[in-house]
């Protein structure tokens, strides 16, 4: 069963996602910091048509990136989407290419595109695709979600009614306002749970009056439950420690190894390691018993903490050519689990796997 856990202190907001009692997604208030998914009329700082690039001032303190095949001049305004948040002197990347996630539908009102998930197979695929088709209006596009398996035309043309609605009340916005303008914030967090998480059978405990009224106006059948214990609500549900281990850099292995997570501009790296773990009968068990833990643990880190682009792990050396392939299956089965495109690349002669993740 899922359950849905919010808790509000020292002015912020936190969600824990669990399924089956284990921690599968976590969010917090400080994400609506976060400039991904927000859309802007921002302003052409600077355009160099050599590099198909222009840099554009969204109000923020660094202008964003966008790689266009278009021309544009200085001071032009333009409806923009930010893709990638800003690392290190590295600052945001844009597109124009808008989209708008819904429940089970994504509309790209500025894209003439039809598309199905990945994770929808066979048959289903196919019907999905017929009814997108269908119901889409003329010269945009749209994609499919995971949760769409299933649904009747009836739930698509639902959820792609409310995006249409909310594509022109953000087109009004950008046709009346003076760049530089936020016109969509995409990183309200109990709206963004709600979008991404919450399913009819969803149980939700939150720990505060307000926000269990705000949930009750906006789900008004579901099943909410005001939370009054005397514990804070995470501890009480033994995922307290979890959650303050996503701000560590090593975490420890089950058999006493250990991750070590590190993130650059370029990419993010982690480096696993045996520690006291010796195995019970020879060096090699000791590796792939190791590499196993270190790989599920990443998994789950990079999901939990959402990051993204270019991930490097340091895999601890293994000799067996059928301990590299248990490895890297064991991988690719688990990135299954991931709801954001995750690709396990290949492993190099020296151990290393190459990951890419499409953050949210």
């Amino acid at each position: 069963m899922k359950k849905i856990i919010i808790s509000h202190k020292n002015g912020l907001t936190y969600a824990a996602i669990l399924i089956g009692g284990e921690l599968e997604t976590f969010y917090s208030s400080g994400d609506e910091a976060r400039l991904v998914g927000n859309i802007y009329k921002g302003r052409v700082q600077n355009f160099l048509p050599g590099m198909r690039a222009a840099f554009i001032d969204i109000g923020r303190d660094r202008n964003v990136f966008v790689q266009t095949k278009e021309k544009f001049s200085i001071g032009q305004s333009v409806l923009i989407q930010v893709e990638k948040e800003a690392v290190g002197t590295k600052g945001a990347r844009a597109t124009l290419n808008i989209s708008l996630a819904g429940r089970v539908l994504i509309f790209l009102p500025t894209l003439n595109y039809i598309g199905v998930s990945g994770k929808i197979r066979g048959e289903e695929r196919q019907r999905l695709h017929a009814l997108a088709k269908k119901i889409r209006p003329k010269d945009t596009g749209l994609i499919v979600r995971t949760a769409a398996e299933g649904c009747d035309e009836n739930i698509l043309l639902e959820d792609l009614v409310a995006l249409q609605k909310l594509w022109s009340r953000i087109f009004e916005r950008y046709s009346k306002r003076k760049p530089p303008a936020l016109l969509y914030n995409d990183n309200d967090l109990l709206e963004k749970i709600l979008r991404e998480d919450f399913t009819p059978d969803t149980e939700i405990i939150v720990d505060n009056v307000k926000i269990h009224r705000r949930l009750v106006e906006l789900v008004p059948d579901a099943k909410i439950i005001f939370y009054e214990g005397s514990a804070q609500i995470f501890e009480s549900f033994g995922i307290a420690e979890e959650i303050a281990n996503l701000n560590k850099r090593e975490l420890s292995l089950p058999s006493g190894g250990q991750i070590v997570i590190d993130k650059t501009e370029a990419l993010t790296a982690i480096d696993v390691n045996t520690g006291k773990f010796i195995g019970r009968t020879n060096f090699d068990e000791t590796i792939l018993k190791t590499n196993l833990e270190a790989a599920e643990l990443i998994l789950k880190q990079l999901r939990l903490r959402d990051l993204g682009g270019i991930i490097i792990v340091d895999f601890i050396d293994m000799k067996s050519d059928s301990d590299k392939n248990f490895l890297m299956n064991f991988l690719r089965e688990r990135a299954r689990r991931d709801r954001n495109k995750t690709k396990i690349i290949d492993m190099t002669p020296l151990g290393l796997v190459e990951i890419t993740r499409h953050s949210s």
